[in-house]
């Protein structure tokens, strides 16, 4: 069942909103890391925490992971992409077809369902958004007996984010997208290179309010705030020696510059020790 009503009323009256929306992978990370990380501090700047249905899939099955979800200390809305994802585009069918098609770029599967569905179909099926989900996405059977879809969860993300934006803009001021996976921070540039072309039509400004809490940002905000001691680094980033990092250094010029490096974690550190000269976006 749908939330868009719910969120559609929670919205009514208010201005300002800040809204954060959860990937998988993050959800993982703030559960594994509860007592250095409380959901008090987490999820403190934001109004709304939403959820698309997908990323729900790949977590519900987890007993722990959905008790911390459901105990965020803010109002929850889960979005079903079939009931509420095509009542925030005005139940255009073909509209919401386009914005799949962006969100999933570079994934062959999801494209080729479109691609053939836009030439079998001259008016769309009932069942098209559920059979994209279930055609245009890798399943992956996990030992749990979990089935999965690979990247279904990103196009999700990307898509309620526009959607959000475009239906609700007088209502929301800034969006965060939860996400660690840098194929969520591309398809967010391609959505919105295309997102007032005619086809698609969305209205939204060329430099919309959308930002990434990454984990490593998770953890840059986490030193900043003093939340936790720059030797916790080791153990919340243990999952890998080495990742990319997308960060901004400030110079004594004034002027700034920004990398994009695979960092260790002893730079890490130094760069999340040194917030005046430092500050990572992703």
């Amino acid at each position: 069942m749908g939330n868009y009503r719910d969120l559609s009323q929670s919205l009514r009256g208010m201005t300002g909103v800040k809204i954060l929306i959860l990937d998988t992978n993050n959800i993982q990370f703030y559960y594994q890391h509860e007592t250095v990380l409380p959901k008090s501090e987490i999820f403190a700047p934001y109004d709304l925490i939403l959820i698309p249905g997908w990323v729900q899939n790949e977590y519900g099955h987890h007993e722990g992971k959905s008790e911390y979800i459901h105990a965020i200390p803010k109002p929850l809305f889960i979005m079903d992409e079939t009931e509420d994802y095509l009542e925030m585009i005005g139940y255009s069918d073909e509209r919401l077809l386009e914005l799949f098609r962006l969100a999933s770029t570079g994934f062959r599967e999801a494209l080729w369902f479109i691609h053939t569905c836009k030439k079998d179909h001259q008016i769309l099926p009932d069942t098209w958004i559920d059979d994209f989900y279930d055609q245009g996405f890798e399943t992956k059977q996990m030992p749990s007996g979990l089935t999965t879809k690979k990247n279904a969860g990103e196009v999700s993300i990307v898509t309620l984010c526009f959607l959000l934006l475009s239906h609700f803009s007088n209502h929301i001021s800034s969006i965060t997208l939860a996400s660690s996976d840098y194929g969520t921070y591309h398809l967010k540039d391609k959505v919105l290179s295309e997102a007032n072309l005619p086809l698609l039509h969305l209205g939204i400004s060329q430099a919309p309010p959308i930002s990434f809490q990454s984990t490593d940002v998770v953890i840059y905000n986490a030193l900043k705030t003093g939340l936790i001691q720059p030797q916790q680094i080791y153990t919340l980033r243990n999952h890998t020696q080495q990742r990319s990092v997308l960060y901004l250094e400030n110079f004594s010029d004034r002027d700034s510059a920004i990398h994009h490096h695979l960092v260790d974690i002893p730079t890490f550190i130094s760069i999340c020790s040194n917030h005046e000269k430092y500050k990572v976006v992703f």
